[in-house]
This record gives C-alpha cells, sequence and structure tokens, in this order.
C-alpha cells in the first residue's frame, strides 16, 4: 500500500506523486527510485531492467535522472581484469534520501512563504495605488 500525504483541505496525494512533482521525475525514474528504495539492496542496470520488464537504456535514462537529483548512489564494481564497460550497481539509502526529502521540502515551503509574501505586498500597493 502506498503512502498518501494528506493536505489541509483533506486531499490525499501519493507519495510518490508529490516526489514526482518535486524533482521533476517520470513514472519511470519514479519506479527505479521505489525498486531500490523499497528492496534495500544494489542492483545493476540490467538486474533493474530485468526486475521491471523495460529495457536497460530505459533504466540507464532513469538511473541518471535519479543520480543527477543527488536520489540515489552509485558504486563501481571492478571487475577481475576484464576489459569492457564497467560494471556500476545503484542503491538508495533510505536515511540520505528521507534527509534530501525533508531539506528539499523545507526549502520549498520557505521559497512559497516568501513568493507569497512579495505576492501580497504587491498587490497590496496595487490596490492602494488604484484607489
Amino acid at each position: 500500500m502506498a503512502s498518501k500525504i494528506k493536505f489541509p483541505d483533506g486531499r490525499e496525494v501519493d507519495i510518490h506523486e508529490v516526489i514526482s512533482f518535486m524533482y521533476g521525475l517520470g513514472i519511470g525514474e519514479v519506479e527505479v527510485l521505489h525498486i531500490l528504495l523499497s528492496r534495500g539492496q544494489k542492483y545493476s542496470a540490467d538486474e533493474l531492467a530485468e526486475v521491471l520488464k523495460v529495457s536497460k537504456a530505459s533504466v540507464n535514462k532513469a538511473l541518471n535522472t535519479l543520480l543527477s537529483k543527488g536520489l540515489i548512489e552509485r558504486e563501481k564494481i571492478i571487475t577481475d581484469g576484464k576489459k569492457g564497460r564497467p560494471v556500476y550497481m545503484y542503491r538508495a539509502n533510505k536515511e540520505l534520501v528521507s534527509k534530501k526529502l525533508s531539506e528539499d521540502v523545507h526549502k520549498l515551503i520557505l521559497n512559497t512563504r516568501d513568493t507569497l509574501k512579495k505576492t501580497l505586498v504587491e498587490k497590496k500597493r496595487v490596490i492602494l495605488e488604484t484607489a
């Protein structure tokens, strides 16, 4: 069962939708993040593609987006003398993601408050000037 966030007016929104909106994530990125958070283990792009039944290219795109947003971590695996592309393992640390979400929500609240104050002051000034 997905967690819901309840708004003051009683509406509830799935936590995945909130995270998607906050970070501009598509459904693919949210699904990858969900797997990494809920299962709590490291995955390669190949393994994630298999779990999600999608192409490796789709998974790599999602992983790169999540990395750029600071929501997951990547570890390079050293292979014994094998040549070719390196293998990376990906994970989402629940504590770090939780801390990042909390900090970003706090920034959002402060930004919203400041924008509202500025907007209300400007509207009040316009109303007084036209009176």
